[in-house]
């Protein structure tokens, strides 16, 4: 169980720090963020050690069962509140969602109430195990459970009607996989009102051990599962990002390259290979940029290459032998690289603006057309004509 509460916590504290963000930019994610971010806290008194340890500094007995039990009243009214919301429309009536603000409320007031008028003479991490005889701890037990089980219910209704609805396949998904752990929570609400009946009889079909791991687990579980169905819409976004933040780490070379020969055209210093691969915020509009300011440069270079350069890049092409679908980009990679090594020389010329050989009708496209580009320009074919340039135009300043 203590792995188990530690993969648990891991992953709704990275889950929490991952929401952050859009819930400080956008009001109705809010409620979500703050229920991971509860539940997250929560799980830091999971173990029963920690939360001894807890109450013994604090000075109050069973104080860490009492928080635990109110940050999950937290989190359903915060979960039940998000599904509310998502579902809201003119049709539905105001009283349902005071309701879903009077009922934690109030259900937490009596929680506390009873919690300080309980007796609790020495220090349980589960009260109603430690006093099953007394009549508050009882009351506070079955209005927590009678609660927990309510907002369970209801966030489950709320998210199967919502995985009804037309939608993206990942949402209704994700949807599903949060109706699945709001119904093992109504287990654990109902193993829980199990437990409050049979303590009153001093029944034990279990034993004590084998009751709190089945709590335990009917618990963290429904927390796991709610953590992956809200995650779950979100992983196209999580891949697309990471693949726009590939995209702009390959185009690093050719970009570095092209603009250094052309540093008025950054908009922003230049990074370093490490600090632009390290470097996750915003990739699609940085990858936007990237693509934009090595257009920009080879517009620039075009200055550098006059016909006569275009035509012998295509000559040398041709004499490699390159097949015709990757003959235009080589030939605009060797011109590319010939007009960047001349202009980085001092050997300013006259050329013409020419359309790019090849461009993208999309950004996707139009990365995948730089790439190949950025391998063509690095390669030796590219390398070669560009030397061969250069020194063409060095015997020609020496003869003149």
């Amino acid at each position: 169980m203590f792995y188990l509460n530690v993969t648990a916590a891991v992953v709704l504290w990275l889950i929490t720090i991952w929401r952050a963000p859009g819930a400080w930019r956008n009001r109705q994610k809010r409620p979500l963020w703050v229920a991971f971010a509860v539940l997250a806290s929560n799980l830091l008194l999971s173990n029963n050690g920690a939360a001894r340890a807890f109450d013994l500094f604090v000075g109050v007995n069973s104080l860490s069962a009492l928080l635990k039990h109110l940050a999950a009243v937290t989190a359903a009214a915060c979960v039940v509140a998000f599904l509310d919301g998502a579902l809201a429309s003119a049709a539905c009536p105001p009283t349902r969602a005071r309701a879903h603000t009077v009922v934690p409320i109030a259900t937490a007031a009596l929680m506390i109430t009873l919690f300080g008028a309980a007796g609790r003479p020495h220090e349980a991490v589960d009260m109603l195990l430690a006093y099953p005889r007394d009549l508050r701890i009882t009351a506070y037990t079955l209005i927590w459970t009678l609660y927990f089980g309510w907002a369970l219910a209801t966030a489950t209704r709320l998210s199967w009607r919502w995985s009804r609805r037309p939608g993206p396949v990942l949402l209704q998904r994700g949807l599903a996989i949060i109706c699945l752990g709001t119904s093992i929570g109504i287990l654990y609400a109902i193993h829980r009102a199990g437990m409050l009946f049979t303590e009153r009889f001093n029944v034990h079909p279990v034993s004590k051990n084998a009751d709190s791991a089945i709590n335990a687990l009917l618990a963290v579980i429904p927390l796991l599962l709610i953590a992956a169905g809200s995650t779950l819409p979100a992983v196209e976004k999580i891949r697309e990002a990471a693949r726009h933040h590939r995209d702009v780490h390959r185009l690093y070379p050719l970009w570095d390259a092209l603009t250094s020969a052309t540093p008025h055209i950054r908009l922003k210093q230049r990074p370093t290979p490490l600090r632009d691969l390290l470097n996750v915020r915003t990739p699609r509009e940085r990858l936007y940029r990237r693509t934009i300011e090595i257009r920009d440069a080879i517009l620039v270079l075009n200055d550098c290459a006059p016909v006569a350069v275009r035509l012998r890049a295509a000559d040398h092409v041709e004499d490699a032998g390159l097949p015709d679908t990757a003959a235009a980009t080589a030939a605009e990679a060797c011109w590319v690289r010939a007009a960047r090594e001349a202009r980085v020389a001092g050997h300013l010329t006259s050329g013409t603006v020419e359309p790019p050989a090849k461009a993208g009708t999309d950004l996707d496209t139009e990365v995948l057309v730089l790439a190949s580009l950025s391998d063509a320009y690095f390669s030796p074919l590219s390398e070669e004509f560009a030397r061969q340039h250069l020194a063409r135009l060095n015997r020609s300043e020496v003869r003149l």
